[in-house]
């Protein structure tokens, strides 16, 4: 983590260079209006814009990472009450048949 807070530090400081050697007044156009303003301006407005494009994407994913993560949590909890389940029925089972083997057992030996 400290490692892309590093990288992303030192990248916002090229940025930052990069705009402040850049500071001509340029025209941007936008649909129906023109606007001058700096190069710099533009060049921190496009960097900060693009920075939350990606947080809201990372964002997203994390999202959807945890509904994910929830869903097969559920999908776990049923997956081991059945085990359970189904346990708890082959131990009855079980157990109906070794007292079913001892009662034929007995009768056999009575005879």
């Amino acid at each position: 983590m400290q490692v892309w807070f590093i990288v992303s530090l030192i990248f916002s400081l090229i940025i930052a260079v990069f705009a402040a050697l850049n500071s001509n007044v340029v025209t941007i156009s936008l649909l129906f209006a023109n606007y001058e303003l700096s190069q710099s301006l533009v060049i921190i407005l496009s960097a900060v814009i693009g920075a939350v494009i990606a947080i809201f994407l990372g964002l997203f994913n994390k999202i959807k990472t945890s509904l994910k993560i929830r869903d097969l949590n559920n999908e776990l909890k049923s997956s081991k009450a059945k085990i359970a389940e189904l346990n708890d029925i082959i131990s009855k089972n079980s157990t109906t048949t070794s007292e079913d083997i001892k009662e034929k057992e007995n009768k056999s030996a009575e005879i």
